[in-house]
């Protein structure tokens, strides 16, 4: 079986760090929504660090045609339906289902790094944008990553562990889901 590996957790969980070592480590291509939302925004002249334009901009996008956002998203990575393929920040419960449709013969699986905020608060200090954490938290964006998206995910990984045992965790489900295929 072909994966599409969906990465999802909340701002400093290190899913956008996991994702790459993974993909790397597979030698799959990947891509993020925020690496999609940030080109776009630097395209329209906006500043790409700055999380609450991400978040609304990501946000907007949901709201007015989330399955052109999911396509558009898996287009620039150069995704075509059937490779093995990782995706990084999925936010929303419809966003996974969306994938899941638009990459068949692939399988989309969900994995969640979950960490408490006192972890992700943490990590999130030796970042540029540290103070921002409370607000961005709790942008409307964030919303399905506390319950719903834990609760759709295939799989939660403990995010607390050192990085090297998250992405080991993280490559052995994958290798699994493959194998279970087969």
């Amino acid at each position: 079986m072909n994966l599409l590996l969906c990465f999802s957790g909340q701002i400093g969980s290190g899913k956008s760090s996991v994702s790459a070592a993974v993909a790397e480590a597979l030698g799959w291509r990947s891509t993020g929504f925020g690496d999609y939302l940030r080109k776009e925004i630097a395209r329209i002249g906006g500043d790409p660090t700055d999380r609450k334009a991400l978040q609304d901009l990501g946000q907007q996008r949901v709201e007015e045609d989330s399955t052109a956002f999911c396509r558009d998203v898996l287009e620039a990575a150069g995704f075509q339906p059937g490779d093995d393929f990782i995706v990084d920040g999925i936010r929303h419960i419809a966003i996974f289902d969306i994938l899941a449709t638009v990459s068949v013969p692939s399988e989309a699986r969900l994995l969640f790094l979950g960490a408490p905020q006192s972890t992700r608060n943490a990590r999130i200090q030796t970042r540029a944008d540290a103070q921002d954490f409370e607000r961005a938290s709790g942008h409307r964006v964030e919303d399905e990553l506390q319950d719903a998206l834990p609760q759709r995910a295939h799989a939660i990984i403990d995010a607390t562990q050192p990085f090297d045992r998250v992405v080991a965790d993280c490559l052995g489900i994958a290798r699994r889901w493959q194998k279970a295929s087969i």
